[in-house]
């Protein structure tokens, strides 16, 4: 069933002088806003059109469809006149899942792919993370997903989005992934907790003289920044040596090198503790030592080189533990996360220290963060601070004469400071899709 519809246009004006630029015999889609007696108001590229409908029928008809296309068949100066194109599919209900349903499903079909209940549910993923859907992306993550086992959209969301941001999709880094994100402080304080508790039990003697190895390894990671700055600065960099390097990486060094111990300070350690806690029956402490590696090996994944880069350029993460003598007495701690820019270069992707960027991120108390950015360019350094508290803010403005004069002494020059209120925003590299995003289908005709 088609028929003509005649428009004017609202706020009235010249039809050719409309930011929707409409031609003659041009296709549109339109939604469908409201129905209301005679009058039915569509929207078409953000404008709101008023049709003045003829008969019930028409009224009718558009009230069953929340999208709708028409042909613009006659242009005058005061309104445009459009044509219903038939469409026998049925009409998706107002959702934006139900939109990304009928724009996968015709893309689909337009690229000769299978139309299977799985391929849409991916491509309905990819269209949500701006990515093209092609038989090789399409095959990637419906093979990832199908040795991941059991899955569901929200498992292709999370493939899509890793796509996304340039990390490896295999069914392992899935389940990695899919893991939900700690705090390396609070993994690291938990896992503390957990040993600690573990030497009230009878253990045998080689057991228990690993436990307190781990213990002593664990509890000097923790970053005294109260300390002197060459003190955390060694504290910083064996922190980022245990935890930024992979289990992996020391177990292939261990296969090239047997002769070489495994580094007490590593995740290899760790895993021959676990693996010493099951034999021994401690299989709840054994399951808390598996955790923190699991989740160590989470945030080291997320440091992978992007391919392709994105726009955002090639960052490195690591979290650890700051502590002050007054927290370390009571048992409390800071989590503290550092986030540092790579060179954005194909053949190198090395941190260079004369050209890069660091963000340095502390949770004071529950809610509250203080961030600050430095970037170097050469000798030259731009530093801005953020924080919510008017006293933090205030500290950092004091403290600043300090700061020029200390970088001044390493041949630095502080060139622009910025001190800003607000609450900074977490790193994430994996961004997930809204559910509620509207993928709605474009016909151009030229």
């Amino acid at each position: 069933m088609s028929f003509p519809v005649t428009f004017s246009i609202s706020p009235v004006g010249s039809a050719t002088d409309q930011e929707l630029g409409l031609r003659a015999f041009q296709r549109v889609t339109a939604n469908v806003l409201s129905v209301t007696g005679a009058t039915a108001v569509l929207e078409v590229d953000g404008v709101q059109l008023v049709a003045q409908l003829t008969s019930a029928d028409q009224a009718a008809e558009l009230a069953s469809r929340s999208t709708a296309q028409f042909i613009v068949t006659q242009l005058s100066g005061q309104a445009v006149t459009l044509k219903l194109v038939k469409n026998d599919m049925p009409q998706p209900a107002a959702t934006g899942t139900s939109h990304g349903a009928e724009l996968a499903h015709q893309i689909l079909e337009n690229n000769n792919l299978p139309l299977t209940a799985d391929n849409v549910t991916i491509a309905r993923s990819l269209l949500k993370q701006h990515l093209p859907v092609t038989p090789r992306l399409l095959n990637e993550l419906m093979s990832a997903l199908a040795n991941y086992g059991t899955w569901t959209e929200a498992d292709a969301d999370l493939a899509a989005a890793m796509k996304a941001a340039g990390l490896p999709v295999t069914a392992q880094s899935l389940a990695l992934v899919s893991r939900q994100a700690v705090q390396t402080a609070d993994a690291l304080s938990s896992l503390i907790t957990s040993l600690t508790q573990s030497l009230s039990q009878n253990l045998p003697p080689e057991l228990r003289r690993q436990i307190n190895a781990s213990l002593q390894a664990l509890n000097s990671l923790a970053v005294d920044w109260a300390g002197k700055n060459s003190q955390m600065a060694d504290q910083l960099k064996a922190a980022t040596e245990t935890l930024g390097r992979s289990l992996e990486n020391i177990l292939l060094e261990q296969v090239k090198h047997p002769a070489n111990p495994i580094p007490q300070k590593s995740l290899a350690s760790l895993a021959q503790l676990q693996k010493m806690l099951e034999q021994s029956g401690n299989g709840e402490v054994a399951r808390a030592v598996g955790e923190f590696i699991g989740d160590i090996q989470r945030s080291q994944f997320m440091n992978v080189k992007p391919d392709p880069t994105p726009g955002q350029g090639q960052w490195s993460e690591i979290g650890f533990m700051i502590q002050s003598a007054q927290q370390k007495a009571g048992g409390k701690f800071s989590a503290a996360r550092l986030k540092i820019a790579h060179e954005a270069r194909a053949e190198s992707s090395k941190i260079n220290p004369a050209y890069t960027r660091l963000i340095l991120q502390v949770d004071l108390e529950p809610g509250e963060t203080v961030e600050v950015d430095l970037s170097l360019v050469g000798k030259q350094i731009r530093a801005s601070m953020m924080a919510e508290d008017p006293a933090w803010r205030k500290t950092a403005q004091d403290e600043l004469p300090f700061l020029e004069e200390g970088l001044g002494g390493l041949g630095y020059l502080l060139d622009d400071v910025q001190i800003g209120a607000g609450n900074p925003q977490p790193f994430e590299r994996i961004q997930a899709a809204a559910e509620s995003a509207r993928l709605l289908t474009v016909n151009i005709e030229v």
